[in-house]
């Protein structure tokens, strides 16, 4: 029999895009279990020598490979991808409520709604895989499947899992919380600006640093405007996209890791300030919930100026943040397990033998 290949598609697979970072993941750990391994898309880098357009997949792919669909948004192609007589796995990495973008973004408002829509469709894949249980839970909803395999969307060779964390300097007379990810609408970084302002309205030294591309003017105005209202816009720096040198800095200068996110499928930053030794402050309801279970500090209902005070106090406490920088370690080695290479193979290998079996 013709030995196995797997193709990996999504409709964006780019490098600094986290749905893209896991496409190329997945090719990693596949050629290092011996499978061969090709990406196609839509829209990808176009330096990217592994990845082909979409089209190609239709003319090249066989009756026995194994397709694996990387699963966000309203995809135009599912019905076309389903239609091959291939073996395939759905990673759903979550969609957001299209409700949290609608002011600010109703396009993708629009492509999200359409994609949960949609979402039904995928229960005819022969296996669905999620990046957490909040979003394996969502997937189960729309589609009535009995298992969703869980495996986070991380790699132990990704950049920020090698790298070798500066020493913490606990004695500074401020504090700085840090933001990652695209500055978007349902990301909340206005409560973010206002936790500091509350932070700072009880006399702590704290400042935030925002480090994701702003690819919408309306609401990064909204975001500019807002600050200024609060009088924080002096003690926040908007880093904008960076290189891994400059993004490992701003982790190493940080002393938590903020989200006030009303949607994370998973929450890789959050993973990666816990492999740098930071506490995690989060909103709760989101899948960083059980992530950083044990390691963060969670807030849901609170006013936001509680919020900033409790934040304040934490950051101060240098005893509290070392016990929360050794259970994040701890907790960044067992989640990166839980996501190897021989997790990858078991389920290649599983939904290769076993057609619908959902």
């Amino acid at each position: 029999m013709k030995p196995m290949k797997l193709h990996v598609y999504a409709p964006d697979i780019f490098s600094a895009d986290a749905v893209g970072n896991h496409c190329f993941g997945i090719a990693r750990s596949a050629a290092r279990s011996g499978l061969p391994v090709q990406l196609f898309s839509q829209r990808f880098d176009q330096s990217a020598p592994t990845v082909s357009h979409v089209d190609q997949l239709f003319t090249s792919i066989t009756a026995d490979d194994l397709l694996l669909v990387s699963y966000s948004i309203y995809d135009e192609y599912l019905d076309r991808l389903l239609a091959l007589p291939c073996r395939k796995a759905c990673y759903f990495h979550g969609i957001t409520d299209p409700a949290l973008l609608r002011e600010f973004d109703p396009r993708t408002a629009e492509l999200c709604g359409a994609g949960i829509a949609q979402m039904s469709k995928l229960k005819a894949f022969d296996m669905l895989i999620a990046n957490s249980r909040l979003t394996a839970a969502e997937l189960k909803t729309h589609t009535g499947a009995s298992r969703v395999a869980v495996v986070p969307p991380v790699f132990s060779d990704m950049p920020a899992f090698g790298y070798s964390s500066a020493p913490r300097d606990f004695e500074r007379r401020s504090r700085n919380l840090l933001v990652v990810g695209r500055v978007v609408p349902h990301k909340k970084l206005e409560d973010a600006l206002s936790v500091v302002a509350a932070a700072r309205a009880q006399g702590a030294e704290i400042t935030l640093t925002v480090v994701g591309t702003m690819p919408n003017y309306e609401y990064s105005k909204y975001l500019f405007n807002f600050g200024r209202e609060l009088g924080v816009l002096d003690y926040v720096s908007f880093a904008g996209m960076l290189d891994d040198g400059d993004l490992f800095f701003c982790f190493d200068k940080a002393d938590a890791l903020l989200s006030m996110s009303l949607h994370e499928g998973f929450g890789v930053p959050a993973l990666e300030a816990m492999q740098f030794g930071l506490p995690v402050f989060a909103r709760s309801g989101t899948a960083i919930d059980e992530l950083a279970a044990g390691v963060g500090e969670f807030h849901s209902d609170e006013p936001l100026d509680t919020v900033g005070r409790t934040i304040a106090d934490r950051l101060f406490d240098n005893a509290w943040r070392q016990r929360k920088a050794m259970a994040g370690k701890a907790r960044a080695l067992e989640t990166l397990e839980q996501a190897s290479d021989r997790v990858w193979l078991n389920l290649f290998n599983e939904v290769t033998r076993t057609a619908n079996s959902i």
